[in-house]
């Protein structure tokens, strides 16, 4: 697991790096300060579970912890940003929902716009659950007919009991319905190129 984390940091990124190689897993890294009474979700990431464990057949699954920063200041200011889908906006999307971007919320519909030089690519979502926990933070969403993949991505920035601070990524997908089947290896592609400016959004 450490190899899988490590392979989807930059290389430039050495404290990521040193930081990812204090755990021996994703896991480890984010356990919370104080286990939740439940961590059941309907969500098919688990995004409040620390340890992912049942993951759904039938889809490519992604998990990965990037290092973001230190003690609780970083994480409340990262997790403002995050539930302002800063990360989003920041890795080069555009958000619409009625009445405007604001703060994450459950059962929103945003469009969310790819930008490719001077067009934008619309991505159909639903977000399906927001965390806000004293030490977790963020949401995940699913797409909807129109995304270029069908499946669901959770963003989660949680603060460890040392004070480190990472963000999470973890995602399920399978190829979009029609035209979308056949530019599969392509979405593929930018899927890796996103991740990594998710990496380095909230730094």
């Amino acid at each position: 697991m450490e190899n899988a984390v490590l392979s989807h940091l930059t290389d430039s990124d050495a404290t990521a790096r040193r930081a990812v190689r204090i755990s021996v897993s994703v896991e480890d890294m984010v356990q919370p300060r104080t286990r939740p009474e439940s961590l059941g979700s309907e969500t098919l990431t688990q995004p409040l579970s620390p340890r992912w464990v049942d993951r759904p057949a039938g889809y490519r699954d992604f998990e990965s912890a990037f290092f973001v920063g230190r003690g609780r200041e970083t994480f409340e200011r990262c997790a403002e940003e995050l539930l302002h889908w800063e990360v989003k906006i920041r890795s080069g999307f555009d958000i619409a929902v009625d009445g405007g971007a604001g703060r994450v919320a459950a059962g929103q519909e945003p469009t969310i716009f790819v930008r490719l030089g001077p067009f934008r690519l619309p991505e159909p979502a639903r977000v399906i659950e927001v965390i806000d926990t004293a030490d977790r933070r963020g949401f995940t969403y699913g797409t909807k007919p129109g995304h270029p993949i069908t499946g669901e991505e959770s963003f989660i920035l949680v603060h460890n009991v040392d004070g480190r601070v990472f963000l999470v990524l973890r995602s399920v997908s399978r190829a979009g319905f029609g035209i979308w089947r056949l530019g599969e290896p392509f979405v593929r592609i930018a899927q890796i190129i996103y991740r990594r400016r998710y990496a380095r959004a909230l730094r």
